[in-house]
């Protein structure tokens, strides 16, 4: 074969065997891009659906959050499954999925609870009253109320059938406690009430019966004890009627006018003479500047004032009391200051966070040797200042010292 033949044909082989290399870069390129763009499209998929996920569990998350209760789900093992940010204030610790209710809740009442609802597998609402237990970080004096209200869920996956359980576990210690104020207040006021009818009806009785009241002496020592009564009456139903003016807003139209504080007090010390002189206990003043005028319902101030001196004197009935008042407006803030103390036995320091509410008593109990009253006096007080635009605290130091302090904006 000459030569050039030769060459010619492998020249032709190589061009066959460079146009097939061509041909096959080219289809690997093309098989190369679209695997490229299958994979860049399903990462794409995939990061949309992982932010769709997380942006569901987000909401899931900040929905279950949004409620007060604690919600939970557990499986038939009592183990929790879902739970939400109140439930971890409840529960000791903040990590709780995979926790028995047990151990995540340690009182005793509450778990048992839970687990036999669970246990029973039926739809159940219960109220419980907690004494002196730690649950839901409870430090107060007062029972906490709860309730723990279940119910199973219906299961959503075929392949797995595994009954759930949801518990919510509600607080309704305010609740409770303005139940048993309520309770409590109409004791109060029925013992208050039914007391002083039943001496002034006894002594009517006397006053009809001829026999009974035959010289004007009796007459008039029976008279003056019915009067004694009867005042009592009236100044429960005054409270009644002063607090329900304060609290239902009347207490803005306040009749403002000026009057002087010095004269204020000096007519409550006035009105509670003869209870100083049975007790034996003594008052001191002191104002800054020498006369101090202010703008207010001198009413209401007289009767917040008085009902806190009154105080001091109806819990210490058997003990000699000193009480110490001070006035002072501060130049720089022109802000005033009173200060009304005593050395009496005082308040105990669960009760302090109380002492204003309505119908609150410390001694709760009726016996001769109680502090009679309804509880509406300190509330009284702290309406009263509030209405004016001030501030009253108290602090207290049993057997050392008992203050009550009023801030007050002169401005």
């Amino acid at each position: 074969m000459p030569t050039s033949t030769i060459t010619i044909t492998l020249l032709l082989i190589t061009a066959a065997a460079l146009i097939c290399s061509i041909i096959l870069w080219r289809m690997l390129t093309a098989q190369n891009n679209k695997a490229q763009a299958a994979y860049a499209s399903h990462r794409k998929e995939h990061h949309e659906i992982l932010t769709k996920t997380k942006a569901e569990r987000r909401e899931l998350k900040l929905l279950l959050n949004a409620f007060d209760d604690a919600l939970i789900i557990t499986n038939e093992a009592s183990i929790i499954q879902v739970a939400n940010e109140a439930t971890r204030n409840l529960a000791t610790g903040n990590k709780l999925r995979g926790k028995s209710i047990t151990s995540a809740f340690q009182d005793t009442q509450i778990c048992a609870i839970i687990n036999d609802a669970i246990l029973k597998n039926e739809p159940n609402k219960q109220k419980i009253i907690l004494n002196n237990s730690s649950f839901g970080q409870n430090k107060t004096i007062e029972d906490s109320a709860w309730i723990i209200d279940y119910a199973p869920l219906p299961s959503s996956d075929p392949a797995d059938p595994s009954p759930l359980h949801r518990i919510i576990i509600r607080n309704v210690t305010a609740e409770h406690r303005t139940d048993q104020v309520k309770r409590e207040f109409v004791a109060n006021a029925s013992h208050e009430l039914r007391t002083p009818l039943a001496i002034i009806t006894g002594y009517l009785e006397n006053l009809i019966d001829d026999d009974v009241c035959d010289t004007p002496v009796t007459s008039r020592r029976i008279l003056i004890t019915m009067r004694k009564h009867s005042e009592r009456i009236a100044h429960l139903i005054e409270e009644m009627l002063i607090i329900s003016k304060l609290e239902s807003g009347d207490g803005a139209q306040l009749n403002h006018a000026p009057f002087t504080l010095n004269q204020t007090f000096t007519n409550v010390i006035d009105r509670l003479t003869p209870l100083f002189q049975k007790q034996n206990a003594t008052i001191t003043t002191s104002y800054s500047p020498e006369f101090i005028q202010l703008i207010g319902d001198s009413f209401y101030w007289e009767q917040a004032l008085f009902n806190i001196i009154e105080n001091a004197l109806k819990q210490n009935a058997e003990t000699p009391l000193h009480i110490e008042i001070s006035a002072v407006i501060h130049p720089d803030t022109k802000e005033l200051t009173i200060h009304i103390s005593d050395n009496g036995k005082g308040i105990p320091a669960a009760h302090l966070p109380y002492i204003f509410n309505r119908f609150y008593r410390v001694q709760k109990h009726h016996s001769q040797n109680q502090i009679k009253g309804t509880g509406l006096g300190l509330s009284i007080v702290k309406h009263a200042i509030e209405a004016h635009g001030g501030t009253i605290t108290a602090t207290s130091s049993p057997g050392i010292k008992t203050t009550f302090t009023i801030k007050y904006p002169i401005a």
